[in-house]
């Protein structure tokens, strides 16, 4: 057990908030999950920024925006329902940051592919419509997620689909219902944040500036391309040519993958994955709409 596990293990049965920590689920890269129950019996999953982390002003502000954008894309689309209810967000008394949202049952899509080697092209629409149901509303509000992947698309057991992660998204105008964004955490130009094989070029690239919708249409094209294939768009690279091959390389077509996928679907997340922005689709709208017509055509 490393340090970081034993300090989150340690955290059990203590207190963040009004939540009693009462077993860990996961540690990622930035924060530490725990299943934590109010006084009154409700379960949360509550999501707490590593304390490394939660030293960096503009890092924990980032963190701490997941709420109020989940939040507030609620208020403004409550038919919505591809989003976790977030009941809190706040600081710790030893001035860390945590996240309590409604606790999902199910697994990531992550997990699903690594479960299933590859997911059915029908299962795989139904997942891209309803994260673009979510990206929808969050686009016309001036919301760019800017880090769609598998880790961040919960499958419940129920059927439903949730996007996780708004974390890090970059808003073009303010929060909705007039929410301002904290001037520090507004992300500088040459900053690179996302993961590499769901990262567009113009993300990989530090270009900030030239964020936008169809940034988030290319991660969900990235998604998709792991999802029907088995593996991710530039499979078995180190960090650094990671980078590199998401900023210089166009994507493979989903067609060289090996499986066996419907010509119409492979021509649509192949235009998701165009290099140049103004080769992708345009909006989510209009992929959404694509995607129901290959269901259609195909009778998936």
């Amino acid at each position: 057990m490393d340090a970081e596990e034993e300090l989150a293990r340690a955290r059990i049965g203590t207190a963040v908030g009004v939540w009693r920590l009462e077993r860990l689920l996961g540690i990622g890269g930035m924060a530490s999950v725990y299943a934590g129950r109010r006084s009154d019996g409700v379960l949360a999953a509550v999501k707490l920024l590593h304390p490394y982390w939660a030293e960096i002003g503009e890092v924990r502000d980032r963190f701490l925006l997941e709420g109020p954008i989940g939040s507030a894309l609620a208020l403004v689309a409550p038919l919505c329902r591809g989003l976790p209810q977030v009941f809190e967000a706040g600081r710790t008394a030893e001035g860390g940051a945590y996240l309590a949202m409604e606790f999902l049952d199910g697994q990531t899509l992550f997990d699903a592919i690594a479960q299933f080697g590859v997911l059915l092209p029908a299962n795989a629409l139904r997942v891209a419509e309803a994260v673009l149901d979510v990206l929808v509303v969050a686009h016309s509000h001036g919301i760019i997620h800017r880090d769609i992947k598998p880790e961040n698309i919960v499958l419940l057991r129920t059927g439903e689909v949730k996007l996780l992660d708004f974390g890090v998204a970059r808003l073009l105008g303010g929060l909705p219902d007039g929410m301002a964004l904290p001037e520090r955490v507004k992300t500088k130009t040459g900053t690179v944040i996302g993961s590499g094989n769901y990262m567009a070029p113009e993300q990989a690239l530090g270009r900030v500036k030239e964020v936008d919708g169809r940034t988030d249409i290319y991660g969900l094209g990235a998604t998709l391309f792991h999802a029907l294939s088995g593996r991710p768009l530039h499979a078995g690279l180190g960090d650094a040519a990671l980078l590199i091959a998401a900023a210089t390389q166009e994507a493979p077509s989903l067609g060289t993958a090996g499986v066996k996928i419907p010509s119409l679907l492979v021509s649509v997340v192949d235009r998701c994955l165009r290099k140049a922005k103004e080769n992708r689709y345009q909006d989510a709208a209009s992929l959404r709409r694509d995607l129901h017509l290959v269901r259609v055509a195909e009778n998936l």
